[in-house]
C-alpha cells in the first residue's frame, strides 16, 4: 500500500509497517515530545493516534509474526500539522466483506450531533459483551475526540484488495 503524498506533506510522524503495541506507544511518547507547546491539542493527538493504529493493528487484513505466533496488523499513521489544525491518518487492506460496513459505519456517525454520538457510544458498550463491537466503538470516540467529522476511503488495490483510509482533523486552540 502506497502512502499518497497529501498525507507525507507537514508529517510531524509518518510511520508505514507492522504496528505492534509496543511500536504504538514507542510512536506516541514521540508524538509528545514533538507537540509540547498546546497540551490540550496533544492530549486529543495522543489518544486519537493510539485508537487509530490500534485498530490497523487489530484489523488489518495483513499482517506480520512479530513473534512466535503473534501477529499484528501492517499498514501506515500519519500525523500531520498545519497552521490551523492536526491531521491523524491511517490506512491500511481490509477484507472485502468490511468495505460495505467500514462505510456504513462512518456515515452513520458522521450524521450524527455530539450528543447522539455519545447515546450511541453508552449503547455499543452496553452491548459489547453480547458482540464483537470491533473498530465502531474506536471510531465514534475518535469523531467524539476530534470534535471533527471523520474523512474516509475505501479503495481497490491491485490484486483485488480493498483498501481503507482513516483521517480525522483537530483543530488548534486560537490564540
Amino acid at each position: 500500500m502506497i502512502i499518497k503524498n497529501e498525507y507525507q506533506e507537514n508529517a510531524l510522524l509518518l510511520y508505514q509497517g507492522a504496528l505492534t503495541v509496543n511500536l504504538i506507544s514507542i510512536l506516541g511518547n514521540h508524538l509528545r515530545i514533538l507537540i509540547n507547546d498546546d497540551f490540550k491539542g496533544l492530549q486529543k493527538i495522543f489518544k486519537i493516534f493510539v485508537e487509530l493504529s490500534q485498530n490497523v493493528s487489530s484489523y488489518s487484513d495483513e499482517k506480520r509474526e512479530v513473534n512466535n505466533d503473534v501477529f499484528c496488523g501492517v499498514g501506515w499513521v500519519s500525523v500531520q500539522e498545519t497552521d490551523t489544525h492536526y491531521r491523524v491518518s491511517t490506512g491500511n487492506v481490509i477484507k472485502p466483506g468490511d468495505g460495505p460496513k467500514l462505510i456504513r459505519y462512518c456515515q452513520d456517525i458522521n450524521s450524527l450531533s455530539e450528543e447522539n454520538l455519545k447515546k450511541l457510544k453508552r449503547e455499543i458498550r452496553s452491548e459489547a459483551m453480547v458482540r464483537d463491537i470491533g473498530a465502531h466503538i474506536g471510531l465514534i470516540h475518535t469523531c467524539l475526540l476530534s470534535g471533527n467529522k471523520l474523512d474516509y476511503i475505501v479503495a481497490e488495490e491491485p490484486g483485488s484488495r480493498l483498501s481503507f483510509t482513516l483521517t480525522t482533523r483537530i483543530n488548534k486552540e486560537p490564540l
